[in-house]
């Protein structure tokens, strides 16, 4: 067997193993009710290859995470933040308020300045400190919007300014994630670079994302077939049927819609990368392009699809990297404190500007504890950190878990906030949109 041949074949059986183990990690995750990220994670750090991914068999190391495994979960990655850009409407920027883009800018300050200082304090270099802060600016709403609608309080004034929230912190964050990134590949920090940093970084993403928004999303609804359009079949008016495109669509062959939103997504990615950008910003800017057409459902189905097999695969992976072999007492004291000053710093940073502002520390609190969870924005953070070689062991594995604990704890807290906190004052929280003020009890 030639050397290429070898190499082709450990790369496949470490993507069937941690796929398989991604998907049981998962199931039993949810079965425990715990969100499945967590579970998958955990596949990854009991198949990393310090611990049961060290195993060899018939001379084979059972995994292997290699270039072409990396590549993967890079992928996986891009397509994640290119479906969360598809849940992400352009519009939602101007609907949710100076409430809400307070709460969020809070929520980013607060967590990166905490998670900045505590790295600095303990000895780790700047670069490391900066994205530490970074990975803490994260909210992963997806989990905080699943609870809301399990308890019933999904259409209230505390989820409008929570959601809206989220939705500028995502955003936020990234641009964030950006800067630094941009920061630590560009050497020593001064006030001169961060402003540079910041100019570009912003300015790339929202030219990516106006001439998406307001140009491609445009130009794709006028090319691409719309399936609630029928086609009728001329003299005698008969429907051809409730999936063919309509007589004023340009674009006939299947697919082409959702080939070129994946294309586009690619080509974002690949731009942002070319700019100094993380790819996944270009990901996102793609998403929140495409949730501006009429194909919007068809892309969303497929991406979906896509990410059942993809999103698995990069947290398994992200899991690989941990090395618990190598904690000691002081880096689980270090990764204690972080993950307190990571709950503490979205308590505080969202729902102290809330309190003040509205003087209602109930549903403050509720804010709060919404937007704790990093989820898998957290992760990529993580694993841009581990993949790139600016975190060390003990750093990676911090966050890693910082991340897991406010995953798992967040829906928890939230629920047990809802039992034990009462709701007796005045509804006077400004919401989303007239629309949601409507539809709020």
């Amino acid at each position: 067997m030639s050397s290429t041949e070898d190499f082709v074949l450990v790369t496949l059986l470490t993507l069937c193993l941690l796929l398989f183990a991604a998907k049981i990690g998962g199931e039993l995750a949810r079965r425990f009710g715990i969100a499945a990220v967590v579970g998958e994670l955990f596949a990854g750090i009991i198949l990393a290859p310090t611990l049961l991914g060290g195993l060899h068999v018939m001379g084979m190391q059972l995994i292997v995470v290699n270039d072409e495994v990396k590549m993967f979960a890079e992928l996986g990655a891009i397509l994640l933040l290119f479906l969360v850009g598809l849940e992400t409407r352009f519009a939602d920027f101007t609907k949710s308020g100076l409430l809400a883009t307070i709460v969020a800018c809070g929520g980013v300050i607060v967590p990166f300045v905490l998670g900045y200082a505590l790295v600095i304090a303990w000895g780790y270099p700047y670069k490391e400190a900066l994205l530490v802060g970074a990975a803490l600016t994260a909210t992963s709403i997806a989990i905080t919007v699943k609870v809301l609608k399990d308890i019933g309080r999904f259409q209230t004034k505390e989820s409008g300014i929570l959601i809206g929230a989220a939705v500028i912190d995502d955003v936020l964050g990234l641009i964030v994630l950006a800067i630094v990134l941009g920061l630590v590949e560009g050497g020593e920090l001064n006030l001169i670079d961060i402003g540079i940093v910041t100019v570009q970084s912003v300015g790339v993403w929202l030219a990516l994302t106006i001439v998406g928004v307001f140009g491609i999303a445009k130009l794709i609804d006028r090319l691409c077939p719309r399936k609630e359009c029928p086609r009728m079949s001329g003299i005698q008016g008969e429907l051809y049927g409730p999936n063919s495109p309509g007589i004023h669509c340009i674009l006939k062959c299947d697919g082409t819609q959702e080939a070129s939103a994946i294309a586009l997504c690619f080509s974002y990615a690949y731009v942002a990368g070319l700019a100094g950008l993380a790819p996944i910003l270009g990901a996102f800017a793609a998403g929140m392009t495409i949730a501006e057409t009429k194909i919007l459902a068809t892309i969303q189905d497929v991406t979906e699809k896509i990410n059942f097999l993809m999103a698995p695969l990069f947290f398994v992976v992200i899991g690989t990297y941990v090395d618990l072999s190598g904690l000691t007492v002081d880096s689980l004291i270090f990764a204690s404190i972080l993950i307190a000053l990571a709950m503490v710093g979205k308590i505080i940073g969202c729902g102290l500007p809330l309190y003040v502002m509205n003087r209602d520390p109930a549903r403050a609190i509720i804010v709060g504890l919404g937007m704790m969870s990093r989820g898998e924005v957290g992760l990529i953070i993580a694993g841009i950190g581990a993949t790139s070689g600016i975190f060390s062991n003990e750093v990676f594995s911090a966050v890693v878990l910082m991340v897991v604990v406010t995953t798992v704890v967040t829906p928890i807290a939230l629920s047990q906030a809802y039992k034990r906190l009462k709701f007796t004052t005045p509804v006077t929280l400004p919401c989303i949109s007239d629309e949601e003020c409507a539809r709020s009890p």
